[in-house]
């Protein structure tokens, strides 16, 4: 049976384009090499991010939530819009019955900071509470670090 999963985009900047594309800019691997010097203020920080879940796991709420390094409460919560719980299920009962991969049910959302203050050396994460709970969906990370030199 598949599980819930998601992945995050982190970046400098996101932008909409025409025909409902988005551009990502200044994107970041696994690091982000900062100066040596802490507390961070980046200008502006942004992460794009998707959860999937078996369409046989319907949506009724997600919350996003953004930690940073040295801080235990999350700097930034936020309800991301989902589809209506009735089309959810049409959805699942339309679907061909094998169709090959199971279907998935993705809400996608955008979190946009200016600026942002990282406290210290570490992990930003995103995690996502589906339907309340019982436990946090991990989402992506980033690992903050100073660059030697």
């Amino acid at each position: 049976m598949m599980e819930r999963y998601g992945y995050s985009i982190f970046c400098d900047d996101i932008r909409n384009e025409p025909g409902g594309k988005l551009s990502f800019v200044g994107c970041y691997n696994a690091v982000m090499f900062t100066a040596p010097r802490f507390p961070l203020v980046l200008p502006k920080f942004c992460i794009h991010f998707h959860v999937f879940s078996p369409a046989t796991q319907p949506y009724e709420s997600v919350l996003s939530r953004c930690y940073v390094p040295g801080r235990t409460d999350p700097i930034a919560e936020e309800a991301i819009e989902v589809p209506r719980l009735q089309d959810q299920i049409n959805l699942l009962a339309s679907l061909p019955k094998n169709g090959g991969a199971p279907p998935c049910i993705v809400v996608a959302a955008s979190l946009v900071f200016t600026p942002l203050e990282i406290p210290e050396p570490g992990m930003i994460q995103v995690r996502a509470l589906i339907n309340g709970g019982p436990g946090e969906l991990q989402v992506g990370s980033l690992t903050v670090t100073p660059a030697e030199g």
